[in-house]
């Protein structure tokens, strides 16, 4: 399920907004649930809200205040902004906003950009729960990359820590399939979003801590591909 806050004061822009909405998740077979806030003031938006559309002129505040006091409580919600004016993009960088749409919203556009935000959704919430490993929920984007060695598999997160197990890489593999991982050496399976580049004889892979990660020539082909695609994908 899916949560999405809807902060329009305009009634014919907010009920456009739910029929794309509507339909667009309807046709990814996604469930959603729709909340419209009208009391900007009210503590409403302290809950957790995957999606937030946002028009910049609201009737009775600043949408850009209100969206930097939602971002205060909602870290890793997706602000989509709603706009009749262009002038507001600037601003919009500076609550983190993902989009911006301007007014009148085409559909078309709107389900193109729906794909690319989408893709990030299902990329930063998705996870796994394995109490061998930790007591918490280990979401993927946490994970630079997952070296097997010595008979065991080390999973390296962003933040310098690191997990020792004793399953395979193969597992890993099969475990991750779909998400944004792939192979570059015999035993390693490399975030696609931690690459930063390649080497100039592309046999070695730059992620963001700074390490470099080797790349052989059996898996350059298909981690360049992926690579590009999730590239794209991304923007």
């Amino acid at each position: 399920m899916i949560k999405i806050l809807i902060c329009e004061d305009d009634l014919k822009d907010r009920k456009i907004l739910i029929e794309y909405l509507q339909s667009y998740f309807k046709k990814n077979k996604i469930d959603i649930e729709i909340n419209i806030l009208n009391n900007y003031e009210s503590s409403d938006y302290y809950e957790e809200y995957d999606f937030i559309f946002l028009d910049i002129q609201l009737e009775n505040t600043n949408g850009i205040d209100f969206a930097r006091r939602f971002r205060e409580k909602n870290r890793d919600s997706i602000i989509v902004i709603t706009s009749n004016y262009q002038k507001y993009l600037i601003e919009g960088y500076t609550i983190e906003a993902q989009r911006y749409f301007l007014k009148p919203i085409e559909k078309e556009i709107f389900e193109e950009e729906m794909d690319k935000l989408l893709f990030r959704y299902k990329d930063r919430l998705s996870g796994f729960y394995d109490e061998k490993l930790s007591r918490k929920r280990i979401y993927y984007k946490d994970i630079l990359y997952i070296e097997f060695l010595d008979r065991h598999s080390v999973l390296n997160f962003t933040n310098g820590n690191k997990i020792h197990t004793k399953y395979t890489l193969k597992y890993w593999m099969e475990k991750m399939e779909g998400y944004t991982f792939c192979q570059s050496y015999k035993s390693f399976y490399v975030n696609l979003d931690y690459v930063t580049g390649f080497s100039k004889d592309w046999k070695d892979i730059f992620i963001s801590n700074g390490e470099k990660i080797p790349l052989s020539k059996k898996y350059k082909k298909e981690f360049t591909n992926e690579y590009f695609i999730h590239l794209h994908k991304s923007l």
